[in-house]
């Protein structure tokens, strides 16, 4: 059996977690917390320091697109990520390299600029899914774990702000694509595309369907105003109700 390696509330763990279910792949979660999670990533030979990892067999795959190219090799045919057709797979792939470079990146950046300053929220979503002993390391290691992560990503008030900007961007050039009234980005049927913009908008969407990966915002406890404000400016978008239908209608193990 597969295993899938990650930290549990990433966005980019979610569009790999959302893939193996939806195409049906067999496999085990192994969740961690962030920073700790290197060296279940480093037990799995995987060439990066970053999570997804799924080991499947004596196979590695590093990256969540990579992890979605194998889930619709073993997909049967209704369950597809990409179409068979040339030039409507390249369309496929160049939204999801799209979203994975402009939407992932910037959207972690803001959740993280407003989590980490407050380590009781932080920890509702790290400790989810992780071995109890890292939920105990993560109490007292947090401070390290915080300063590691602002410096890895790059974290401040001023790249926020700019990084809250450009996710703003990828929901208008998402509204202005749909606005046609098409179902799916890329014509009639769900693709790697869809999947990958609702899975990296997801973190600051709160589908309801999406709680394995992101909890409810009530749950966390008092959250930082500002945070509430991109939440609820991005669920108000078509674009946060486009996130919301794809989930409703396409989340879920197969």
């Amino acid at each position: 059996m597969a295993t899938l390696v990650t930290i549990p509330f990433s966005h980019f763990c979610e569009k790999a977690r959302w893939a193996l279910d939806y195409t049906g792949c067999d496999y085990v979660e192994e969740g961690h917390a962030p920073v700790l999670h290197r060296l279940a990533v480093w037990r799995a030979t995987s060439p990066r320091t970053s999570v997804p990892v799924l080991v499947d067999g004596d196979r590695v795959f590093a990256d969540s697109t990579d992890i979605l190219a194998h889930a619709d090799t073993l997909a049967g045919p209704e369950r597809k990520l990409y179409p068979e057709d040339a030039v409507r797979r390249a369309e496929v792939q160049s939204l999801e390299d799209d979203f994975d470079e402009r939407l992932g990146p910037h959207i972690r950046r803001v959740i993280y600029f407003y989590l980490l300053p407050n380590p009781d929220m932080a920890r509702k979503l790290m400790d989810r899914g992780t071995p109890p002993w890292e939920q105990a390391a993560l109490r007292w290691l947090f401070p390290a774990v915080r300063l590691t992560m602002n410096r890895f990503m790059n974290i401040d008030a001023r790249t926020a702000t700019q990084s809250r900007d450009e996710v703003l961007r990828v929901f208008d050039d998402v509204e202005r694509r749909l606005e046609d009234g098409r179902p799916y980005l890329t014509g009639d049927r769900f693709t790697a595309a869809d999947l990958t913009f609702a899975a990296l908008a997801g973190v600051s969407v709160f589908p309801p369907e999406s709680e394995k990966a992101y909890p409810s915002i009530d749950s966390l406890g008092p959250v930082p105003q500002d945070a509430l404000d991109l939440v609820r400016e991005t669920q108000g978008r078509p674009a946060g109700a486009f996130v919301r239908r794809i989930y409703r209608e396409h989340r879920g193990r197969a």
